[in-house]
């Protein structure tokens, strides 16, 4: 965006244009700065910032920051700002809204659904959302996490409250996924433990020795064998203890099917 047009935003020469279709711009130059917030578009809201620093410390008519915004709705694009802004940081979090939610009761709220299509199974979705969760606590004063919102809630509470459907969710898609895993294990499991004792071309009758000890690929068969029996009786016990888990929201955030990789 030209320096200009940044200018007439900002000062509020903008005013509402109207198209043939009856659609309005935006009057006010703050709306535009939230409304970038809410979309995400990091690249704008870089842009606004860096040519107009004040702009970080405004809110719109719920008392909510850019960031509160980035938050809420999982942008961690603008939520790393927070960290590029040095201890002015700490000015910003205590910031609580209309409603009295601080950044971590909006954290602890459920996001829409796509922003989480990109993860599959309802198990790594809660996970993704305590990872998130976690993250804005992090940057949070410890005696704001206990704070109570308006409606007598912490944000542990929020958040166990909001997504008590994705934990009925998960649990069922962790004990399916693992039955059907724990049933693939076993049968492998039985026929690598079948083939460790079958020994390939037999026994000498007089000895009792293999037939092919000595050759390399027998060897190879059998450390490869030995290492497959191993690790699918592994794999069992591992789904075993699945299985049986508390299904807390705690325990989510130790399942590591995956890599999640959500900010910096």
């Amino acid at each position: 965006m030209p320096q200009k047009e940044i200018d007439n935003v900002i000062s509020g020469l903008a005013k509402y244009s109207e198209t043939p279709t009856g659609h309005r711009s935006w009057a006010h130059p703050s709306r535009i700065l939230f409304v970038a917030a809410e979309l995400g578009n990091t690249k704008f809201v870089v842009e606004f910032i860096r040519q107009y620093p004040d702009l970080i410390w405004k809110v719109n008519d719920n008392n909510q920051s850019i960031f509160h915004i980035a938050i809420k709705h999982r942008h961690e694009g603008i939520y790393n700002l927070l960290y590029e802004i040095g201890s002015m940081k700490d000015l910003i979090t205590p910031i609580r809204d209309v409603d009295g939610n601080n950044m971590l009761h909006l954290a602890a709220m459920s996001t829409k659904k796509k922003r989480l299509e990109d993860v599959s199974g309802a198990a790594l979705q809660l996970q993704r959302e305590l990872l998130w969760f976690k993250e804005v606590a992090s940057i949070m004063p410890p005696t704001y996490r206990l704070r109570k919102n308006n409606a007598s809630l912490t944000p542990r509470e929020l958040f166990t409250e909001e997504h008590q459907h994705l934990m009925i969710q998960g649990e069922e898609w962790m004990k399916s996924t693992a039955s059907q895993c724990m049933v693939v294990a076993a049968l492998i499991a039985t026929i690598v433990f079948a083939a460790d004792f079958t020994v390939t071309g037999g026994y000498n009758q007089n000895s009792g020795i293999p037939m092919f000890n000595r050759k390399l690929t027998f060897v190879v068969f059998v450390v490869v064998d030995d290492i497959s029996l191993f690790l699918s009786s592994a794999s069992i016990l591992t789904f075993l203890s699945i299985l049986t888990s508390r299904y807390a929201e705690r325990d989510y955030v130790e399942f590591r099917w995956h890599n999640s990789s959500l900010i910096h």
